[in-house]
């Protein structure tokens, strides 16, 4: 291949990794505007990712735009939990001590509930 071709086919994939990059963070910072108009009685990410889909389902934004870096974030997701997780680390356990069963009984529930919801999906799915 010639080699401008090359250099233009490297700068293109650059730009979409941009523009993905930029649609995921214009979706996050417009869903943050959106949560505080409701008073943050819904979430800044879920109202940022409420946002990105009907952006791609009205086709303003391009499934191609942020096929790529939608992949790298979801590749690199652990390290987006390493300071939540250090942050946890950090608490005196103590303090938790009076609050430990209700800890335990939330996270029991919610896990449940979790994997309710995912079966049924998957089921649902699987029927299709």
């Amino acid at each position: 291949m010639d080699e401008r071709i090359l250099i233009t086919l490297k700068y293109r994939r650059v730009i979409f990794f941009a523009a993905g990059c930029a649609s995921l963070a214009f979706s996050y910072y417009l869903g943050m505007a959106i949560s505080k108009f409701f008073g943050g009685y819904l979430s800044p990410p879920v109202a940022g990712m409420i946002l990105l889909f009907l952006l791609l389902r009205l086709k303003i934004v391009k499934e191609e735009w942020i096929k790529e870096p939608a992949s790298f974030f979801l590749d690199n997701l652990m390290l987006f939990f390493i300071p939540v997780t250090a942050g946890i680390a950090l608490i005196s356990f103590s303090s938790l001590k009076n609050d430990a069963i209700s800890i335990v009984i939330a996270a029991t529930i919610s896990t449940w509930i979790v994997l309710w919801i995912a079966g049924t999906v998957a089921q649902k799915i699987d029927k299709r």
